[in-house]
């Protein structure tokens, strides 16, 4: 039996206590600026700038802390799954990723946040380049230096160097199933 046989399938979603922890800050975030934005105090100090801004940052958190309630209360199936067979992020696209078609697993640091990269082969990175607004977030990425499949363990159960590790496991006993198999030469026979 060969190590590829060996590997589990892997469903990973979302972490509750960490979710919990983006909807607190999120609360306490939009609770500040929506004190100063509508102002019950009635302070002369704050310009309309001012005001505008922590509008701004309200409407922001408060997509954020809404976004993470719905994470929260109505996801409970797992996003990313990691198989023998290849990797698929249903918040990317709902196409597996073969490990075939991956060229090189790497890490991206953004923050102190580790994010997995997989560079991809050209002609399967086009199908998982999406709408408009994947394109942008896209090429923003690639600005910054990150140029691949970015698969973001935020909010999951697993934390970017352990996915990293898993994937370069499973990487490797995917591409080692398809490796060709050294050709035996046939033994000359007796007379």
């Amino acid at each position: 039996m060969s190590v590829s046989q060996n590997l589990p399938n892997l469903a990973i979603g979302y972490s509750a206590p960490r979710l919990l922890a983006v909807l607190a800050v999120g609360l306490l975030l939009s609770l500040l600026f929506a004190v100063i934005a509508f102002n019950p105090f009635d302070l002369k100090i704050l310009t309309p700038f001012q005001i505008t801004v922590c509008y701004l940052g309200l409407t922001v958190s408060g997509i954020a802390t809404l976004r993470a309630l719905w994470r929260l209360v109505g996801n409970r199936e797992p996003v990313l799954f990691v198989t023998r067979v290849g990797i698929r992020d249903t918040r990317i696209a709902d196409d597996t990723i073969s490990w075939r078609s991956v060229r090189d697993i790497s890490v991206w640091e953004f923050r102190s946040r580790k994010i997995v990269v997989l560079t991809l082969d050209p002609l399967i990175a086009d199908r998982f380049e999406g709408g408009l607004l994947k394109r942008i977030i896209s090429m923003m990425n690639e600005a910054i230096g990150a140029e691949g499949v970015l698969i973001n363990p935020g909010g999951l159960n697993i934390d970017g160097d352990t996915l990293l590790e898993t994937c370069k496991e499973y990487w490797k006993a995917g591409r080692m199933a398809y490796a060709p198999r050294p050709v035996s030469e046939e033994p000359e026979p007796v007379d």
